[in-house]
């Protein structure tokens, strides 16, 4: 055994060629403070006949709920909604138990797809001032609105959000935004809750292993910047005359043009049927023209509400008063007359007995092609909804649509298990009628409410349902660990570190800006012995990397640290990691004890630094990582460059009781033996009463370790940290 031959031992104010300033101590922070608030589950159900058309006279008796699959008691049932006044009992007239604050409320997520279709500039116009005073209305925050634009295929322009602002200003700019993916665009809805549904679309799994994709990705051409010509302004004889006209252009096309339009629509009841949930959805148009076959049009219909659709439809052409649908028909119908007069003559030209033979077509398609609202009317009024035409007084008929959307059921019900575990809890609905249709949210992660915590973010429920999957997803690997500071007796001060290599991560091109796209995604959950969850931690960090450092931080790792206090005990730590830009996910759960106070001196974890970055704005007193304007990032890798100087940082807490020195030993192992050993007298400790310590590593090839045992009098503590060291 030999001694060092240089110094490898420096107190926090050595390292920083001065003496530790003296601060004010950190407030005693308190423990994981939690909030139980679910006792019982208000539940929001919507109930529709096969038309889509809102049941309002349900009995308690017309239902049953499970949840995992166990029967649950009907507390409280009663009609509610911003709009709705009506209340039902459970067997009398009185009014129905309240929903207690203490509930977990399951509220109805609305989805609303605002949806152009066949938009020419000037029409355009007045549907985006119409979309604007629908967006006025007031809306239930769980009420999510999308924007799309149907040409060929569903091309959503905005994602799904509840911020009224953000999709106004998406419909102002009409559409001149970037063509989005479905599955992205739909991020917001998907996680509003976690039903069965959104589960599928999070995760996919396979017999190597899981990960979270979108498998609702639609491909599809851009956004299509054509003008589709749509009615004129003007009413004049001459305008009607050009109707007509039309009209009898649609007559040898009438067919294509239906199918073409009919196909459409059936691209968006199969594109926004992937959604859960009941969806509204506004058609703002200028008309739809039908293939006239009764079948194909009622299996549209019958898909439709199948998938929970309701279609509301906008005719933008009937909010100008100088245009009247009925004068083209009229139009076209004097046409037909005249063909009918003609039949009388004698030696028709071959053209007119052309048109002799097309009367009856040609009496089908005058109606049909000429009042496309018709066509409207009958795709709102048979999935549950209305038209809006002919008028420029939207409220009556907007807060009618508001009123729909928002009249449902309330269900209250003391769930069968009170654990919460992060786990998904699975309801199902079912009614005594087969006639009936019930929408509600299909599960809930039984988290608890802890403090300062608010609802569950799409990030969040994401990685819930991949910490849900079975098998668990493990697309790259990521290291988690955790360190240990001091205890005041009551808890001990924890710090979490997670590690991503950069060079696991996937990323897009931005050619514009010579960059790349990195998005990460990460959810740790602390769980007690029994399985609570007592403490989470959420990080939500895209990035855009010039392409000039890209490289530099593939060769490197993307750390997050969280502190946690936590009583003395064991936890566990479930993690689970989103690369958005790959598609792909991993998890990992390790095990972690917080110790309770030391008898005698204390020492906490010893801990390999990557290196330290400055701290913005004031520090954070309950980081056991951060002092003097510094954050100590942890080098979670185990494997040392012998080409880079690695440091160990740790913490001595003398034992204030007594009056001996403190001081530590120094050893360093290489396979198991001993090579160098040290023991120094320690400085004073700063202001907390700790002496922040850093060591520096040796670099020995091989598998090393650095063990310190810190003394008191009689009293020691011991900690180790195993790295090992590449070759050279």
């Amino acid at each position: 055994m030999r001694k060092l031959a240089v110094p490898l031992l420096w107190s926090v104010g050595a390292l920083y060629n001065g003496s530790a300033q003296t601060s004010n101590p950190p407030p005693e922070a308190s423990g994981p403070a939690i909030r139980v608030t679910t006792t019982e589950v208000a539940l929001d159900l919507t109930v529709r006949d096969k038309r889509g058309r809102v049941v309002k006279n349900l009995k308690p008796e017309d239902l049953e709920i499970y949840e995992d699959g166990v029967r649950q008691k009907v507390l409280s049932f009663r009609m509610a909604g911003t709009r709705a006044t009506a209340r039902v009992a459970s067997g009398t007239e009185s009014e129905p138990k309240p929903v207690e604050a203490h509930s977990r409320v399951l509220r109805s997520v609305n989805v609303v797809c605002v949806v152009f279709h066949n938009l020419d500039p000037v029409s355009r116009l007045n549907a985006v001032g119409a979309v604007e005073e629908f967006l006025k209305s007031d809306m239930t925050p769980e009420t999510y609105v999308g924007f799309f634009s149907l040409t060929d295929v569903l091309s959503p322009v905005h994602q799904f959000t509840n911020n009224r602002e953000e999709i106004l200003q998406a419909v102002k700019s009409g559409l001149n935004g970037m063509p989005m993916d479905f599955g992205r665009a739909s991020e917001a809805l998907l996680t509003a809750n976690p039903t069965q549904a959104t589960v599928d679309v999070a995760v996919t799994t396979s017999a190597r292993g899981g990960s979270a994709t979108a498998t609702m990705r639609v491909t599809g051409g851009e956004i299509s910047k054509s003008v589709i010509t749509g009615a004129d302004v003007s009413n004049s004889t001459g305008a009607n005359l050009m109707r007509g006209d039309q009209v009898r252009e649609r007559g040898d096309f009438s067919n294509i043009n239906g199918m073409r339009e009919t196909d459409k629509i059936i691209t968006m009841v199969n594109q926004l049927g992937t959604l859960p949930g009941r969806k509204t959805v506004l058609l703002v148009t200028t008309g739809f023209l039908s293939t006239g076959d009764p079948d194909r049009f009622q299996s549209i219909l019958s898909n439709a509400n199948r998938l929970g659709i309701t279609i509301y439809s906008l005719d933008t052409t009937g909010l100008r008063s100088d245009y009247d649908t009925v004068q083209a028909g009229r139009n076209a119908l004097g046409r037909v007359a005249a063909v009918s007069r003609q039949q009388t003559a004698v030696n028709n030209s071959l053209a007119a007995m052309r048109e002799n033979s097309r009367q009856n077509d040609n009496m089908n398609d005058a109606v049909r092609a000429s009042d496309t609202q018709a066509s409207l009317r009958a795709l709102s009024e048979g999935t549950g909804g209305f038209l809006i035409a002919n008028t420029n007084d939207f409220r009556k008929p907007f807060a009618h649509i508001l009123e729909e959307m928002e009249t449902h059921y309330e269900a209250v019900y003391r769930p069968a298990s009170t654990k919460y575990d992060g786990r998904l809890r699975k309801i199902e609905v079912k009614l005594a009628r087969n006639d009936l249709q019930v929408e509600s949210r299909t599960g809930y992660f039984a988290m608890p409410d802890l403090k300062g915590s608010g609802p569950l973010t799409p990030l969040e429920t994401t990685a819930l349902a991949v910490l849900n999957a079975q098998p668990a997803p493990h697309d790259f690997d990521f290291r988690s660990t955790a360190y240990h500071f001091r205890s005041d007796g009551t808890n001990s001060q924890n710090s979490l570190a997670f590690e991503v290599a950069g060079a696991s991560l996937g990323s897009s091109k931005d050619a514009e800006h010579k960059a790349r796209h990195f998005d990460v995604g990460l959810l740790a959950l602390v769980k007690d012995a029994n399985g609570e969850v007592v403490d989470k931690f959420t990080v939500d960090s895209p990035y855009d990397i010039p392409e000039a450092n890209v490289a530099a931080v593939q060769a490197n790792a993307i750390t997050y640290t969280h502190p946690v206090r936590l009583p003395p005990g064991r936890y566990t730590v479930e993690t689970a990691v989103l690369d958005r830009e790959a598609r792909r996910a991993s998890t990992s759960t390790f095990q972690m004890d917080s110790p309770g106070p030391p008898k005698g001196v204390g020492l906490s974890s010893l801990m390999l630094v990557q290196n330290m970055e400055n701290v913005s704005g004031p520090g954070d007193n309950s980081d056991p990582l951060q002092f003097r304007g510094k954050r100590l990032v942890p080098l979670v890798e185990s494997t040392v460059h012998p080409g880079t100087k690695r440091y160990v940082y740790f913490a001595v807490y003398p034992d204030k009781s007594n009056s001996e020195k403190p001081k530590i030993q120094v050893e360093f192992l290489a396979g198991g033996e001993v090579f160098a050993k040290q023991m120094v007298d320690l400085p004073a400790p700063d202001a907390t009463g700790a002496i922040p310590m850093f060591v520096a590593a040796a670099t020995r090839p091989g598998s090393c370790e650095l063990r310190i045992t810190a003394m008191q009098g009689s009293a020691s503590a011991t900690q180790s940290v195993d790295y090992s060291v590449a070759a050279n």
